[in-house]
């Protein structure tokens, strides 16, 4: 009788311990499966009826992702991670990875709904810049209060790129054009001239690109003022330290115009950069 009390006593601690491997197991696989989840962006800001593609990166193999609006009267969330403005206000999309039917993640993102753009303007149509050069293109942009960014966009971007907050880079002798896009349709366009370095120091010898740039006249000189000063090239040095960070976030594939998310890869073309100009939808 008391080796069987022993013995049916073993059993239940047995049992115990393979129900406490299990459990600490489980939250071990689902910690590990959480980890590196995130979003593309943390918060945004929106016009109303524009749309922002929530994206979710790192997501396990088999992974569910939900998305939900805490207020649909602002902003509303589609299954793909959609986000569409709906009138102004605030709130924030939730997003839950499920895997296998439980929670391993959660995140949110917080929406500003607000004004549209009407029109943009770039204080520079034109300017000139040396091979490994930097700067940083600055708009006009109205209403004032308006919550609308441009969608950039480089047309030869092995002369120069351009970044989701309109810092170019010049990285090939030649010329281009970038162009910021707003949702309406609206476009500003800015020449780029990138020199190599023997040209570049003419340039800033003598102001004028007139024998530099083949069929380059004088009155094109008309439309570029000195942007390109010693004074600024120290400023972009100054500027590339202090954004260096954020342009990583915001760029990683964005010079590109390409993204792997869960992997599939896409790439955008100039004119699908400006059909997501006009939908303002996001393009990585």
């Amino acid at each position: 009788m008391k080796n069987k009390k022993i013995y049916i006593i073993r059993l239940a601690v047995m049992a115990v311990l393979l129900t406490l491997t299990f459990v600490l197991g489980s939250g071990a696989d689902k910690a590990k499966a959480a980890e590196g989840i995130q979003l593309n962006v943390d918060e945004v800001a929106i016009a109303k009826d524009g749309v922002f593609r929530l994206r979710v990166y790192n997501v396990p193999d088999g992974g569910k992702v939900d998305f939900k609006s805490t207020d649909t009267s602002v902003a509303f969330v589609d299954k793909r991670g959609y986000i569409t403005g709906i009138s102004n206000g605030e709130c924030f999309v939730t997003v839950t990875v499920q895997v296998g039917g439980d929670a391993v993640g959660f995140e949110r993102c917080r929406v500003t709904v607000g004004p549209a753009a009407i029109s943009i303007k770039l204080t520079k149509s034109e300017i000139v810049l040396g091979v490994g050069m930097k700067k940083t293109l600055k708009t006009i942009i109205s209403p004032l209060n308006t919550v609308e960014k441009p969608v950039y966009y480089s047309v030869d971007k092995t002369v120069a790129s351009v970044t989701s907050i309109g810092r170019i880079r010049a990285k090939g002798v030649g010329e281009t054009s970038v162009f910021a896009f707003l949702m309406n349709g609206e476009t500003a366009e800015c020449k780029v001239y990138v020199l190599d370095e023997e040209d570049y120091k003419k340039y800033t010898a003598t102001g004028t690109l007139v024998g530099i740039i083949e069929g380059y006249s004088e009155s094109d000189d008309e439309k570029i003022t000195d942007e390109n000063t010693e004074k600024d090239e120290k400023d972009d040095t100054v500027e590339d330290e202090g954004d260096e960070s954020e342009e990583k976030q915001k760029d990683t594939s964005k010079e590109s115009s390409k993204e792997t998310v869960k992997g599939e890869t896409k790439e955008a073309s100039k004119e699908q950069v400006k059909e997501v100009a006009v939908t303002g939808t996001e393009t990585k």
